[in-house]
């Protein structure tokens, strides 16, 4: 018996098609690493220590916890691809998952950290003859989920290590100076994440028809005349994906919530891992450890509305500044190198390769129909 939710899948407009094969050109993968390489350079010239560097102690204890590192990396693309599968209900194979979280992490290293590739994914999801629901609940659901792991895990730990976890050096959130402005960026990024995770949970799982009377009616105003397709498609497909989420038990959420939890943790753990293989005289106890994880998750929601692509420039010099009081910040930034280098800039050579390839077998099976 055929799925009532697979009839009409999310179409996308030949020339959102253009745009989106555009965006995997070379091209545009040379801005992020030329925005990463532009910072490497002006903070070697600022601040590089070239006796601190050469105190940096190669050991086997190094190379077993960059290894650590490089596992959790494989781990946490492991979760992405369990929660792909998980949310497009087993329709598509754990190999299949496995190189869409390719496509889906090279397309948001070429995208604006506050935009992450969705429209990318819709596109991709699409040429996987996915159904509707199933397309846009991948997309919007797990936009949903990630939001939901920072909305509802930092108040918690605020709560246990208070405003120290904020940015080094920090001790109220009324001081002044970088401080200060540190703690101001945090709470106005975590305000407008709040505001929009609100929003899209609301619209996808509590009143989905809100969003699509809404989207209708926007459509139908004459000053949006240019965008009423796109704005009418996207109340369609918030329909789509509410009917889809809406038809699974709770098994469902368990796995894709799961998915979410072990890859944005594994993702934050590769930094413990990195910053004690490079600086051995970090403390190893549970509470320094949990705390140094709490001030990434804090430093990756104010990167939330990054401008550049994958935050490029603007990540390694957050993290050098985030773990300075565990490092020195000229070893601080060889920790960020070592971790962009593996999470970003290896995904955008991963990519590279993987990309092509996938389009090339969509093409080929275009010309073949």
């Amino acid at each position: 018996m055929p799925d009532p939710l697979i009839e009409t899948p999310v179409a996308p407009s030949e020339k959102e098609k253009e745009k989106v094969l555009k965006s995997f050109r070379a091209s545009r993968i040379m801005i992020p690493v030329l925005l990463g390489l532009a910072v490497a350079v002006w903070f070697f010239l600022r601040e590089f220590d070239p006796d601190q560097f050469k105190a940096i102690q190669w050991s086997s204890h190094a190379f077993f916890w960059i290894g650590m590192a490089v596992l959790l990396l494989v781990i946490r693309h492991l979760f992405y691809a369990f929660r792909l599968r998980s949310i497009t209900a087993g329709a598509l194979s754990w190999r299949k998952c496995i190189e869409l979280i390719v496509i889906w992490e090279f397309s948001a290293a070429l995208t604006p950290t506050s935009k992450g590739g969705p429209i990318v994914m819709l596109f991709v999801l699409t040429q996987e003859k996915l159904s509707a629901g199933r397309t846009a609940a991948a997309v919007f659901y797990t936009m949903v989920c990630d939001a939901g792991f920072f909305i509802l895990s930092m108040p918690v730990l605020l709560a246990i290590y208070g405003p120290p976890m904020l940015f080094p050096g920090t001790q109220t959130l009324r001081d002044g100076g970088d401080t200060g402005a540190a703690a101001v960026a945090f709470f106005a990024t975590y305000a407008a994440m709040l505001v929009y995770w609100i929003i899209m949970v609301f619209l996808l799982l509590v009143k989905p028809h809100y969003a699509e009377r809404a989207l209708g009616w926007l459509a139908r105003r004459r000053i949006l005349r240019r965008w009423a397709p796109k704005i009418q498609r996207l109340g369609d497909e918030f329909a789509h994906a509410a009917d889809e989420i809406k038809a699974q038990r709770w098994q469902y959420h368990l796995k894709v919530i799961t998915g979410t939890i072990g890859a944005w943790t594994s993702k934050f753990l590769m930094i413990n891992c990195l910053l004690i293989a490079i600086v051995p005289s970090t403390p190893f106890d549970g509470h320094t450890q949990a705390f140094i994880y709490a001030r990434m998750v804090a430093m990756f929601i104010i990167m939330t509305f990054s401008p550049t692509p994958g935050g490029a420039g603007i990540a390694e010099l957050m993290m050098t500044h985030y773990i300075s009081d565990y490092a020195p910040e000229s070893i601080a930034f060889v920790v960020a190198m070592l971790w962009r280098g593996l999470a970003y800039y290896g995904y955008l050579l991963l990519g590279g390769i993987v990309t092509p390839a996938w389009i090339a077998a969509r093409v080929r099976q275009k010309n073949a129909a």
